[in-house]
């Protein structure tokens, strides 16, 4: 079964770039209405919406979209230049975290504290004792390199200025970004 035009609208002016995969969609779409028996196109099409945007956001961009649509493929080769944006955003997944703002040893020195931490969770000792060394410490937190990819190309980018929902040890890999241009070029 074809995916209904409400839901192929929807993905092209929520996320325009890159291109959903008709075939991906399609099966997501045949799947979604296949194992949840109450989903009705005729009456449910946002929770249709709703459903495909959390599989669309679940998937690996390399699965999910069409190659070539998103970055363009030689924006790895670029330095300090301007890549031109339509007024349309790019939805990447973050494929590599990297904290730059603070020393190897100082981060290292956290990933083991968490790990030692975890580790004694893990056993159930003393109550008590826990409370004494308190919560699992976050990294410290400066600046991070990321690695973007839309699904076919992958680009290094750095955080200018602190994103508080990413956070090193706790932001999962895949995570989705949609990148807006900041004026009508971004800087890579």
């Amino acid at each position: 079964m074809a995916t209904p035009r409400a839901v192929v609208d929807w993905l092209n002016k929520t996320y325009p770039k890159p291109k959903v995969d008709p075939e991906w969609l399609d099966a997501c779409y045949n799947w979604l209405i296949s194992s949840d028996a109450s989903l009705n196109p005729a009456t449910d099409m946002d929770r249709i919406i709703r459903n495909v945007e959390v599989q669309l956001l679940g998937s690996n961009l390399s699965d999910s979209m069409i190659p070539g649509t998103g970055l363009p493929r030689n924006v790895a080769a670029l330095n300090n230049t301007h890549l031109p944006f339509k007024q349309s955003p790019v939805l990447v997944e973050i494929t590599a975290i990297t904290e730059v703002g603070h020393s190897a040893f100082s981060l290292l020195n956290t990933r083991q504290t968490r790990i030692d931490r975890e580790d004694l969770a893990g056993l159930g000792g003393d109550e008590a004792e826990q409370e004494e060394e308190g919560p699992i410490p976050r990294y410290p937190r400066s600046m991070l390199r990321l690695e973007i990819s839309d699904g076919t190309t992958t680009m290094r980018a750095m955080e200018y200025r602190k994103l508080p929902e990413l956070e090193l040890g706790e932001t999962p890999l895949g995570y989705k970004v949609r990148v807006y241009p900041l004026t009508r070029s971004c800087m890579c």
